[in-house]
């Protein structure tokens, strides 16, 4: 009988999705009074960059382990401290402070390939 042809080559595996974000600031320092709460950047970051249709993770965290003074908004939408965020989404990030004087707390915000620090 007749051998049947060789089985074709699996299809090639598509590149990994562009995860590569616009580069942002929140700016170095914040001092705010006690017991008050403010977004950084003042203009929100509206994220770009990324590949088609992807979705990335954006976290915002502390020095200070479980803060509870740290929120992200993506579109002006109360996220906590986690949400996927795509091309268009607009970022930023509301630190509040403690009741006591003299408190320093550096918070971070990550997604894509970039993240940056507040103080």
């Amino acid at each position: 009988p007749p051998t049947p042809p060789p089985p074709s080559p699996p299809p090639p595996t598509p590149p990994p999705p562009d995860v590569t974000t616009e580069d942002f600031e929140l700016g170095a320092h914040l001092l705010l009074s006690r017991e008050t709460c403010q977004k950084v950047p003042d203009v929100p970051i509206e994220v770009s960059d990324l590949g088609d249709g992807v979705i990335v993770t954006a976290t915002v965290t502390s020095d200070h382990a479980a803060s509870p003074r740290m929120t992200l908004f993506v579109n002006e939408v109360d996220k906590g401290t986690t949400s996927g965020v795509s091309n268009g989404d607009r970022v930023q990030v509301e630190v509040c402070t403690p009741a006591s004087y003299g408190a320093e707390e550096v918070f971070t915000l990550h997604y894509g390939n970039h993240d940056d620090s507040v103080t």
